[in-house]
């Protein structure tokens, strides 16, 4: 069986690296699995990447096409929110290189795709004969633009007037894009996509979307790679990093600290509302231009590293990881803090509830309640001996659950039904249900 896994980047951003996590999890088990990307940063034979045409007239289409798409999105420049943080649209500037350069496969598991799969092109028979896998990374698939509906909820039935984009007109690029996305997929098969979410609540989305409610879906949670990704003695890892031993080290890490969505002002008026904040450390990974607050507390910044050892060494000298979003699928810092033995604190949203569980590996608050946030780290940080219990018990889950080959066996046996499932369609005998994943 051969697999091809798709995604915009090899390794950048969180989806990206859920997507590579996932094909060496397939190597490592003997799976044929072929990564196919738009930017590729990794030195690995099976990941290879799309080369685009390099002839004038073509970079001349692209470049047209690239500058439609943005006319179009920047008409909102006045009125769009400052909180939205991505909106992607269902063309692309691609073409049938696409194809040509695509890896054979007799499954296709498209992964993050904004600004490199044509969906147009791509769910068209001619151009994809195989049946297609898509794991969800956020809500794009299903909406008319936005990766986070920021509890919008128009997706369900209809988007228009889209709040994000600032508009009061149906007829709005949201509109525009749902409605294309509306019509390519109702022409195409049900047996021939199947929707993969990482945690209970994305799926839940995608069953309530007009775009894929006809289409089944499996929960497959993520996967870590556990022998990088442990614990290391916390005196040690602090050590290492320069960091005070004497500090309860609060850790928040995010490529963009500053999306809204990420919930770093909330965390840091909890941890400003902590009683006893002397020792209070809050340490920041990833871009720093909102770390320059006053709060009563210490502030530490670690700019963002590449090195999964290095970052294993910063979940180890954290006494909690906060993941404070106010939306949020199954973030990999959730996976790479527990695994590491450190508890993770956060807000009961989205996928976290999955495997964060409260009291038992870590700490969760009501949505949006700072107050009970608060309360929480003081009570967590004043403990240190039920804390510690608590990192082992995250570590223990991880180990039990969310192994790269865990994850890896789950997609192969979904790839397994899938394939069979489009043969015995394709005969016009009935379809094979599908267990969940």
């Amino acid at each position: 069986m051969r697999i091809v896994l798709i995604n915009t980047s090899d390794m950048h951003g969180g989806a990206a690296r859920s997507a590579h996590r996932l094909h060496k999890g397939l190597c490592a088990i003997g799976a044929d699995s072929t990564y196919f990307v738009q930017t590729k940063t990794v030195d690995d034979p099976k990941v290879q990447q799309f080369i685009p045409d390099p002839s004038p007239q073509a970079i001349k289409h692209r470049l047209m096409a690239r500058s439609d798409f943005d006319l179009a999105y920047n008409a909102y420049a006045k009125t769009r929110s400052p909180d939205i943080e991505l909106f992607s649209q269902e063309q692309v500037d691609s073409d049938e290189d696409f194809f040509i350069q695509r890896p054979r496969a007799d499954v296709i598991n498209l992964h993050w795709i904004a600004r490199f799969v044509d969906y147009q092109l791509f769910f068209t028979p001619e151009r994809t004969r195989c049946p297609v896998v898509w794991t969800l990374h956020d809500m794009n698939a299903f909406t008319g633009g936005c990766h986070y509906d920021q509890s919008c909820g128009k997706y369900i039935e209809k988007c228009g007037a889209c709040p994000l984009l600032g508009s009061e007109i149906e007829s709005d690029l949201s509109e525009k894009i749902f409605l294309a996305k509306k019509r390519i997929f109702e022409a195409w098969p049900s047996e021939k996509l199947h929707i993969v979410a990482p945690s209970r609540w994305l799926a839940g989305e995608a069953q309530k979307s007009m775009l894929l409610s006809k289409f089944q879906t499996s929960v497959i949670p993520y996967g870590i790679e556990t022998e990088i990704f442990k614990p290391t003695e916390k005196a040690k890892a602090r050590h290492i990093l320069n960091l005070p031993q004497d500090a309860q080290i609060i850790l928040f890490v995010s490529n963009h600290i500053g999306l809204a969505r990420k919930g770093f002002r909330e965390l840091a008026h909890a941890m400003s509302l902590v009683p006893d904040s002397k020792n209070l450390m809050l340490v920041g990974v990833g871009d720093s231009h909102v770390l320059d607050i006053e709060v009563p507390f210490q502030v530490r910044q670690i700019d963002f590293v590449n090195d999964d050892q290095m970052t294993a060494l910063i979940y180890s000298a954290a006494d909690l990881t906060a993941i404070p979003s106010k939306q949020d699928n199954l973030p990999n810092t959730i996976l790479e803090s527990m695994s590491c033995g450190t508890p993770v604190l956060g807000f009961q949203v989205g996928g976290i509830p999955d495997i964060v569980r409260h009291g038992e590996n870590g700490f969760l608050a009501e949505s949006g309640n700072v107050t009970e946030l608060s309360g929480m780290i003081e009570k967590a940080l004043s403990d240190d001996h039920e804390l510690i219990a608590c990192g082992r018990r995250a570590r223990a889950l991880i180990e039990r659950h969310h192994k790269l080959s865990d994850q890896a066996s789950a997609y192969v046996a979904l790839y397994d039904s899938i394939i069979g499932r489009a043969k015995i369609d394709s005969k016009g005998l009935p379809t094979v249900k599908l267990h969940r994943a």
